[in-house]
């Protein structure tokens, strides 16, 4: 029956009355679940059983999936699944307390218009085939249950919109961070080099001994990493280079999909532990599969085009997503296996000795500079405070003094050392004031605002109108974020244990 939704959506809109009813249905008979399933958290004081809070998760997941096109695959994977499920439940509950309502048509057009079902800027059916069954039936997710998902995402959506909508943006706060963006202005610079700290510094042996011993972890004692990979190149045609404009986007649409038939083909053998059969899969589409040698992350296979983006790729798979989306080059596409990992071994501990020493030497002379910035800073703040001449006590103190042209605070000077540190310190600066001591790969600097001076954009209005969308946008965010931490702390709420652990849920 879903199939025909694809191009009825009038028949949508029946389906999903039918879901909002079994939604209902759903969160109000949480007893009967519980029934059946171990209680795993509570909301508002009832019981969340397994079922439920598994459910939240595969919505967790579908949400992760259609927002970045990748899951966050790693060690953390099932926290931040966990950590999602429960903030979705706190939400969905607080649908039920305002008695959001949404309408169905509008869970249809939203399905309709998300981006990835688009072509050439409108809805296709076509599209919305395929993804059910390269996304959702591998990992088996029913239509209906996707559905459900979608008008969950906009009930979620709905509660957003009431909690957030006190939170605003005030005209004099804008022109205030606008003028300390995007004023020019200029600085003094006091550096502190560490060069004179490291001189006679002396390291005993058994300083050494102890630092390969007892950090044996440290990746500077590994070999390299090195890793293996099996790959699909999908070239883009000579004639290609006649097309321009929407003949090319086309063209390469089509290919682009192509690549995904096969990395779609491929994680499913690899899910079933079948990588033997991958290059039987490529044959039968007149496909080439090659292996690479094991190869470490700087030192990439030369017979692939764009090697260090091919390594990059290589290197951000993993055992639990071993196949890659296709990744574009300027020549074609590649679909990548991870077939190996051969982990670095700890060197023996004479090739490391000299890394080892160095090391030290600088720990031991960044504790000397970070002491002796903490006495200069005071001298300096107390010379303003004094009304003397800052430059000079600089000079007495053994610091580089260093006078830029003067800039917008977003856009340092390319030559500057450091440029982004400095820039952002003197977004925080007012005039005549000197900065906390900023460590940098040379040492460290101190960042003196002389002057600020006023903007001079000619798009003044598209600027601060994009900064009050982006503050507005922050600003919701953090208050949404503490609004999950202060209901969780609620009476008659439990979070699950695999949450009570971390620092997001703990009281401070």
């Amino acid at each position: 029956m879903l199939k025909i939704l694809r191009t009825h959506s009038w028949l949508l809109v029946v389906v999903l009355a039918v879901i909002g009813v079994s939604f209902l249905l759903f969160f109000n008979i949480p007893a009967m679940s519980g029934l059946k399933n171990p209680s795993v958290a509570k909301i508002a004081g009832k019981s969340i059983s397994l079922e439920t809070f598994r459910l939240a998760r595969q919505a967790s997941s579908i949400e992760i999936a259609l927002s970045s096109g990748n899951q966050p695959y790693g060690e953390n994977l099932q926290q931040i699944l966990d950590q999602m499920a429960w903030t979705r439940l706190l939400f969905l509950q607080a649908a039920k307390e305002l008695h959001c309502l949404v309408p169905e048509e509008e869970v249809v057009q939203f399905i309709q218009q998300l981006p990835f079902l688009q072509k050439e800027g409108k809805y296709d059916p076509a599209i919305y085939q395929r993804f059910v069954s390269s996304f959702l039936v591998p990992q088996g997710i029913t239509e209906e249950r996707f559905l459900q998902v979608m008008h969950e995402e906009l009930l979620i959506g709905e509660v957003k919109k009431v909690l957030v909508a006190p939170v605003e943006v005030v005209s004099g706060e804008l022109d205030e961070i606008y003028n300390m963006t995007f004023g020019a202005v200029q600085v003094v610079l006091f550096r502190l080099n560490i060069d004179p700290f490291m001189q006679g510094l002396q390291v005993k042996p058994e300083e050494i001994e102890k630092e390969y011993k007892s950090h044996s972890k440290d990746p500077e004692y590994y070999t390299a990493e090195k890793r293996k990979a099996g790959y699909v190149f999908f070239p883009f045609p000579p004639e290609w280079q006649s097309l321009k404009g929407k003949d090319l986007e086309e063209a390469k649409r089509k290919l682009l999909e192509k690549a995904e038939d096969f990395s779609v083909d491929t994680v499913r053998l690899m899910e079933s532990s079948q990588a033997a059969e991958i290059e039987k899969i490529a044959k039968e589409k007149n496909l080439s599969y090659r292996l690479t040698p094991f190869f470490s992350l700087d030192h990439p296979p030369t017979e692939v085009e764009e090697p260090e983006k091919f390594a990059k790729a290589v290197f951000e798979l993993s055992q639990e997503k071993p196949v890659s989306d296709p990744i574009e080059t300027s020549k074609g596409y590649y679909v990548i296996v991870l077939l190996g990992v051969e982990k670095g071994v700890l060197r023996p501990f004479e090739q490391v000795k000299s890394i080892i020493e160095e090391k030290l030497k600088r720990k031991k002379a960044l504790e000397a500079l970070f002491e002796k910035s903490t006495a200069i800073e005071k001298e300096l703040n107390k010379a303003l405070k004094e009304g003397r001449d800052i430059e000079q006590v600089a000079r007495a103190q053994g610091l580089l003094i260093e006078k830029p042209p003067s800039f917008i605070p977003v856009d340092p000077p390319k030559d500057l050392k450091a440029a982004a540190e400095i820039g952002f310190a003197c977004q925080l600066l007012e005039p005549s004031r000197l900065s906390r001591f900023l460590p940098t790969p040379e040492g460290g600097v101190f960042v003196y605002l002389q002057n600020r001076f006023a903007p001079a954009l000619p798009n003044e209005m598209e600027i601060k109108n994009k900064l009050e969308k982006d503050l507005l946008m922050s600003r919701r965010q953090a208050f949404l974020e503490e609004w999950v931490l202060w209901r969780s702390k609620q009476p008659g709420y439990m979070p699950p244990a695999s949450l009570l652990q971390t620092a997001s849920i703990q009281d401070q």
